[in-house]
């Protein structure tokens, strides 16, 4: 089995696409799995990898610096897309591909990876981290056939989680949707876990990681509003957003601690040096209703492997409530108020049976996550359609 996956987010792009295929392809050897990824004029330098995991290979495609400008280059992503689709093919032929997978965000990757693949007679499936048309956000007025012609092309369409499933489910009948969640590699020693406060306090440490966009931009404002005036918490967030967008986006940065980017490797040591960890998820904004309700935010993975209590402000009827509410693995506020925000910060910083209750909870459910036992599951499911050539 050799398969390519191709994926406009990869490290050293930042976002959590990019975590995310990054710890599915560590679950791969270097002969079952090639990643393609974009790369500016002046790429970052990529992390350190095994020579012995998948292998990246990257395409140049864009324009923008420092993760800025992505919209003011559409033009020159479009001169490319012929050149992506040669290039996909000749790893194809080159590697003796027997399996693409094109990854969406971004149809352009998963789009030319799906018209490759069809050209060269290999067998395709796509894997959507998020909506694409029922995004409010997308106005490329080719989105519905791009995404139709992708979704024929699909074996078949992985996505992100349960909820997803359930909703392509319902609304598209032809192609076969199976769910492929976020991975992780590796539980943290225990003795490298600081534990929760164990004790009151008088300050408690709250913290926030990710990006901060529209989808979760409003719940984020609530959050900072709530507890701004009220000395017993202080917020630190740290995200590869600048402090100035955020401040662009209506966060109050006068109120928070702004640490900045933080790598993905260091996340869970940043994490130890907090008392509660905070999850915010958007109620509304500019993605529409069926994304808020399907998306199943990248940064609850170190959140539950954190050994911290968790404190998620998630919109009512999401597929991540559900989630939350089925495991008890946070303290879930599903209204827009911010008394409401401040009663379950003070839930979970007056009781420490119930830091103790919710980080167990999370613990647990941070198993589901587990990169070799998904992963296992996601090479059954291949194996037979390879075979089938």
């Amino acid at each position: 089995m050799k398969i390519l996956l191709v994926s406009w987010s990869t490290l050293p792009n930042k976002g959590g696409s990019s975590v995310i295929v990054e710890n599915l392809a560590k679950n791969f050897s270097a002969s079952e799995m090639i990643v393609l990824g974009s790369r500016t004029a002046i790429p970052e330098p990529p992390p350190p990898r095994s020579a012995e995991k998948s292998q990246f290979k990257y395409f140049f495609s864009e324009l923008y610096f420092m993760g800025r400008g992505y919209r003011y280059f559409i033009w020159f992503r479009k001169l490319r897309f012929k050149p992506l689709i040669q290039e996909i093919k000749n790893i194809i032929k080159k590697e003796n591909i027997e399996y693409v997978i094109g990854v969406y965000p971004n149809p352009f990757y998963c789009h030319a990876a799906s018209i490759a693949a069809k050209e060269m007679n290999v067998p395709f499936s796509s894997y959507f981290h998020n909506t694409y048309v029922e995004n409010i956000a997308i106005v490329d007025p080719k989105a519905t056939a791009i995404q139709e012609e992708i979704f024929d092309q699909s074996e078949y369409v992985f996505v992100m989680s349960d909820g997803m499933k359930k909703f392509y489910e319902k609304k598209y009948p032809r192609p076969r949707f199976k769910s492929l969640v976020h991975t992780f590699n590796a539980f943290p020693p225990k003795d490298q876990l600081t534990g929760i406060p164990g004790t009151k306090k008088s300050v408690y440490k709250l913290v926030a990681i990710g990006n901060f966009n529209e989808s979760n931009l409003d719940a984020t404002i609530r959050l900072v509003n709530a507890i701004k005036d009220n000395p017993k918490y202080q917020l630190s967030v740290y995200t590869h957003v600048p402090k100035l967008m955020l401040q662009q986006r209506g966060i109050d940065i006068q109120s928070i601690d702004y640490q900045g980017f933080v790598n993905p490797d260091e996340v869970h040591a940043i994490l130890q040096q907090y008392d509660i960890a905070v999850l915010t998820h958007g109620f509304k904004g500019g993605y529409g209703e069926i994304e808020y309700q399907t998306i199943f935010p990248t940064r609850t993975i170190p959140l539950l492997l954190s050994g911290k209590p968790i404190f998620a402000h998630s919109p009512p009827g999401s597929f991540l409530n559900d989630f939350i509410d089925k495991n008890k693995c946070a303290e879930l506020i599903e209204v827009a108020d911010e008394k409401a925000i401040v009663k379950g910060l003070n839930k979970i910083a007056d009781n420490i049976d119930y830091q103790n209750q919710l980080v167990q909870a999370s613990q647990q459910t941070a198993e589901q996550f587990y990169g070799p036992t998904v992963v296992a599951n996601f090479k059954n499911t291949l194996i037979p359609l390879i075979a089938g050539q």
